[in-house]
């Protein structure tokens, strides 16, 4: 469809809108968002606005909420909130819809849209379709109102059942994010243990990455320093978790996905699994009784299939988990749902003992300018074709072998191409990564001006 406006098209990813301030995303573009969302939800949509702490955020709310205003909008300004709080406000409101001014994890430089409706996934397609509205002056019937729902949200974390356990020790890193505002309650809403808060002062400069290795790098130290049974570090905009064992060894996303799979399933639930994730997540979810469905990255495309196949959890690796009981990826309630799991076990060791070893490399990855990695992704398909290699093209470049798998994909968030393989054994595991090797100098090459 063609946009009816001169907005970048470039900014439109998969699953939202996205961009740099200054380059292909203004902090105009709010306006014409605004109202294109609002007329596209029908005459006089409640929505709900709300935005994280980027330096930025605060002037493209305005410009967000003057165009919903030029739709005839009803409008409930949330504020400064997580990504979690805006989907829960919208909830809470019975609201039409709701749109969050964040780019998640993106370094400071970014910004962007997620959209959210209690009837309505919205992804490329939808947010494709409202963007091409010819938007139509509704104004004279718009009303603006203030909402501050941190009481109703702390209530529903603390209403999470943490058991009657042995008292933690837990380091909080809220990478100066939108969480920051949250977790100074955070005495309130686990009263039972001792708390430590790291990086929770707003401040909208910061890379709000928290797996990123660098990003931490305080959160390991002060674990250790101060003793902690576990160190939990929330993105930007508070919708994915990084967890930090006593040792201050980072858990993988692959194991804390199978902790969350042992600690809540039960027999015949369905669970979504990304496909960045290990085998040995299905295989798990699989030996306790329950379905795992294999789904593309994407936060609006898992909960769409959550939806669809009435799943109890998903998750992806990139640190997102979903619960069927709140509707919405949520990093602090992911936590406390982790902590009440911890409290059946005397500390991580005897938990990871019960789970299969995984021979899994890291998420690699490659930097690619940003007009080429859905171009070399589509060449690299070709290639394996003319080779006769079957692979899974559901989300990039999925090769499965006898003795593992590599997976290849464009990122839909970021100018990377994302690299990864597994194998059943350290010796497999060799093996395929001797393998994956070859595509990545492949894609470097590709990559050349």
């Amino acid at each position: 469809m063609i946009l009816t406006t001169e907005i970048d098209t470039s900014i439109i990813k998969k699953y939202d809108i996205r961009g740099i301030i200054g380059q292909n995303l203004k902090v105009e573009d709010g306006y014409e968002i605004g109202e294109k969302f609002a007329q596209f939800l029908g005459s006089n949509a409640k929505i709900c606005v709300g935005y994280d702490s980027r330096v930025h955020s605060p002037q493209i709310e305005k410009k967000v909420i003057e165009g919903l205003c030029f739709s005839g909008a009803s409008v409930i300004r949330v504020g400064l909130c997580s990504s979690p709080m805006l989907y829960f406000a919208t909830q809470l409101i019975d609201a039409d819809g709701g749109v969050m001014i964040t780019a998640s994890h993106n370094p400071a430089q970014y910004n962007g849209f997620k959209f959210y409706s209690n009837k309505i996934v919205f992804s490329e397609k939808e947010i494709t379709t409202f963007m091409g509205i010819d938007a139509k002056n509704n104004t004279g019937n718009y009303t603006i109102l203030n909402c501050n729902i941190y009481d109703q949200y702390i209530k529903i974390l603390k209403n999470i059942n943490v058991g009657n356990g042995r008292e933690f020790k837990i380091a909080w890193n809220c990478s100066n994010g939108a969480t920051s505002s949250v977790i100074r309650h955070i005495q309130k809403i686990l009263p039972n243990h001792n708390h430590i808060t790291i990086n929770n002062t707003i401040d909208g400069s910061c890379n709000p990455d928290p797996i990123e290795q660098q990003n931490l790098n305080k959160l390991i130290s002060t674990t250790r320093e101060h003793q902690c049974d576990i160190g939990i570090a929330l993105d930007g905009d508070g919708d994915r978790v990084c967890v930090i064992d006593s040792e201050g060894h980072i858990i993988p996303n692959d194991y804390l996905f199978m902790i969350f799979v042992n600690g809540i399933l039960t027999k015949g639930d369905k669970v979504i699994v990304d496909i960045k994730s290990s085998m040995k997540v299905s295989d798990l979810i699989s030996r306790l009784g329950g379905v795992a469905i294999t789904c593309t990255t994407g936060h609006s495309i898992i909960k769409r299939m959550m939806i669809k196949e009435n799943a109890k959890f998903a998750g992806e690796l990139s640190g997102h988990f979903f619960f069927a009981e709140i509707g919405f990826d949520d990093g602090i309630y992911a936590a406390i749902k982790l902590i009440n799991i911890l409290q059946k076990y005397e500390n991580f060791d005897s938990i990871m003992s019960k789970l299969p070893k995984l021979y899994i490399s890291p998420e690699i990855k490659i930097e690619i300018q940003e007009e080429k990695k859905f171009q070399i992704i589509n060449l690299l398909k070709k290639e394996l074709e003319q080779k006769n290699i079957i692979f899974s093209s559901i989300d990039g470049i999925k090769v499965t072998f006898e003795k593992g798998w590599l997976l290849l994909r464009a990122s839909n968030t970021q100018n990377y191409i994302t690299a990864r393989c597994e194998g059943q054994s350290n010796e497999d595991f060799k093996e395929m990564k001797n393998v994956l090797d070859q595509y990545i100098k492949r894609i470097k090459l590709l990559n050349k001006p």
